[in-house]
């Protein structure tokens, strides 16, 4: 017996599918990829009108409304303050000291620390502030 044979129709290869894993990858490593640094505490940065946008440095200290001081991630006392950033200033005396303090805290507390900074022989310091409006 002789059976005619039917040819196959050759199907197109469809792109979508592949378009649609390349997206999904694409969106997965948007989100995964995008990792901010978080500070250890909450700290409301006070507003100012002018200024200019400096690299944050390699000394970063974050002063909290409730007399929270920490250095470089390390919480550390008030009384230890001079002789932490004197340690971290020991190899540069030029690296940028950045403080960071909340709006709602004690002036004083602020001046305190930048006292720290200068007797232990910081020359470049930078204060963290936000953009009015």
């Amino acid at each position: 017996m002789d059976f005619a044979r039917s040819k196959k129709k050759v199907r197109p290869i469809s792109m979508v599918p592949m378009i649609n894993v390349v997206f999904l990858l694409l969106i997965f490593f948007l989100v995964a990829g995008t990792v901010e640094k978080m500070d250890v505490i909450d700290v409301e940065l006070p507003e100012a009108a002018s200024g200019e946008l400096l690299d944050e440095g390699h000394v970063r200290i974050l002063l909290g409304r409730y007399d929270e001081v920490i250095i470089n991630d390390m919480p550390v006392a008030m009384s230890d303050v001079e002789t932490t950033i004197a340690s971290e200033l020991e190899h540069n005396k030029e690296r940028v000291i950045t403080i960071k303090a909340d709006a709602r805290m004690k002036a004083s507390r602020m001046i305190q620390v930048m006292n720290y900074i200068k007797a232990a022989g910081g020359q470049n310091l930078s204060l963290t502030t936000e953009q009015q409006g």
